[in-house]
């Protein structure tokens, strides 16, 4: 069992917004007190880059433009994500609640998506340390850092975190499916190459099939809430929300949009 015990988290389920919205939520519920965990998906395909990472020159930006893949930068740090066939979830509280360390915060945290993805049959693993060589690619997925979830040493969820005085939000990936061609092609990687099948997989292809999401992110509430001893409370945003998240979403907006 941890040694952390959070009384009441606050879900926010599972929905679709566009990519500048779902960038300026996270901001915003760092702002609250209380701790959250919010799922969403994307409105259209994104490339999210980290805050100290705006290099486009991998990038076939050509291709994104004409094929209406959007662009935004988040404020947590690492490498690019494409966002298309996944569930991304985002896990909010007081960094007093919380080790100092972020890695020995990544671990605990991590430890209800693993039990999470054990519940359906899969075997997730998670090391201590980096499993995988670094590389010079600016693809997130490509590398494995301490305490991220593989399956069969292949990266399955990449997250993130950021922290503003003495409040956190970790973000992350959970990969559905794969659309291999449309990866390769936005990063110029030759169609023959498997260096992306090398070093990341998706819950597609672990299964066969992929879960229904509502069923998927009710069980990681599950595993959330026993992890950390904690009551669900289930809230959606409000109007009032809504119009802060949109005026703090203008910052977020890729001037090509």
């Amino acid at each position: 069992m941890p040694s952390i015990s959070i009384p009441e988290i606050n879900i926010i389920p599972y929905s679709i917004h566009p990519a500048d919205f779902n960038m300026a939520a996270d901001e915003f519920l760092l702002s609250l007190p209380g701790t959250f965990l919010r799922f969403y998906g994307w409105e259209k395909p994104t490339l999210s880059f980290g805050r100290s990472n705006t290099n486009l020159d991998e990038i076939n930006d050509s291709f994104r433009q004409e094929n209406g893949i959007r662009t935004v930068q988040r404020i947590s740090g690492g490498k690019t994500i494409l966002h298309q066939h996944e569930i991304t979830y985002m896990f909010c509280s007081d960094s007093n609640r919380f080790p100092p360390s972020i890695l020995e915060t990544y671990r605990l945290i991590s430890q209800p998506l693993a039990a999470c993805f054990a519940r359906f049959g899969l075997k997730p693993e998670m090391k201590d340390k980096p499993v995988q060589k670094k590389t010079k690619s600016s693809i997130c997925f490509k590398e494995v850092s301490a305490y991220e979830l593989t399956i069969d040493g292949k990266k399955v969820v990449g997250s993130a975190q950021f922290r503003r005085r003495r409040r956190f939000f970790q973000h992350g990936s959970i990969l559905l499916d794969i659309d291999w061609d449309l990866w390769k092609t936005l990063w110029r990687i030759p169609t023959q190459s498997t260096s992306l099948e090398d070093r990341i997989t998706s819950i597609k292809q672990q299964l066969g099939y992929i879960p229904e999401i509502n069923n998927f992110t009710e069980t990681l509430v599950v595993e959330f809430t026993k992890f950390f001893r904690s009551k669900a409370t289930y809230l959606r945003f409000s109007e009032s929300d809504i119009a802060e998240i949109d005026n703090l979403s203008k910052k977020y907006l890729w001037k090509d949009h």
